[in-house]
């Protein structure tokens, strides 16, 4: 079977579009990472309308959706020969029920973005990532998910698109991107930081990321 011709295109830095990008890079996967600046992004948005980044061009098809995207990916990309995204239908399901818990953690934040008010929208925030909190009750479950794993993997005992999703979703809240939220807020879920270290020590983890000196992806380094 030919390898496809994959070109991804989003901003440059992480985001929606990271995902689809580190699974084909720890995949082994050829792609072209296409990362528009957003004035490039302005020009050509009106041309694409009503589709939004990231978007994905395989053999020439012009795709959309990240999530879509990043399960197309997972099926290309295998580690130790089995596919970030399961073959096994129940595996599979698996697999999609804990990836759309995972995006529960951020799901809340976007809400704060229409909050004019600094303080106001920093107090939103940061009542999100509190103990209880609206982001902090999902990050919770999902430590306690981890917790019960031998291996320090989400499922199965094996790396899949779970752990990706878990790696990359914690990100900004690590970071330090938003206002109101602190670096450290999640801090005390030891499996959950666990589990980043044991994500990004992996070897292709390590070498997608080693020569980025953007500081938006250090919170992704080993």
């Amino acid at each position: 079977m030919t390898a496809p011709t994959i070109k991804v295109s989003y901003f440059p830095f992480p985001g929606r579009g990271e995902p689809v990008k580190l699974a084909l890079a720890v995949g082994g996967i050829p792609f072209e990472d296409n990362m528009l600046p957003p004035p490039a992004w302005g020009a050509m948005k009106a041309k694409v309308a009503p589709l939004q980044l990231p978007l994905m061009e395989v053999d020439g098809k012009q795709v959309s959706q990240s999530i879509a995207m990043f399960r197309y990916a997972c099926k290309l990309a295998k580690v130790d020969g089995k596919p970030l995204y399961p073959e096994d239908p129940l595996e599979a399901l698996l697999v999609d029920e804990l990836t759309d818990q995972v995006s529960e953690v951020f799901a809340p934040l976007p809400a704060t973005f229409a909050i004019t008010d600094q303080k106001e929208k920093e107090a939103a925030r940061a009542a999100l990532v509190k103990q209880g909190g609206a982001s902090e009750k999902w990050a919770a479950f999902l430590d306690g998910k981890l917790a019960g794993s031998k291996s320090g993997f989400a499922l199965f005992d094996r790396l899949t698109m779970v752990d990706l999703m878990i790696f990359l979703n914690f990100a900004p809240f690590r970071n330090g991107f938003f206002d109101g939220i602190p670096k450290d807020c999640f801090d005390h879920l030891a499996h959950v930081s666990k589990h980043k270290e044991k994500i990004a020590n992996i070897q292709q983890v390590k070498d997608y990321y080693k020569d980025n000196q953007n500081p938006m992806y250090a919170v992704l380094k080993a």
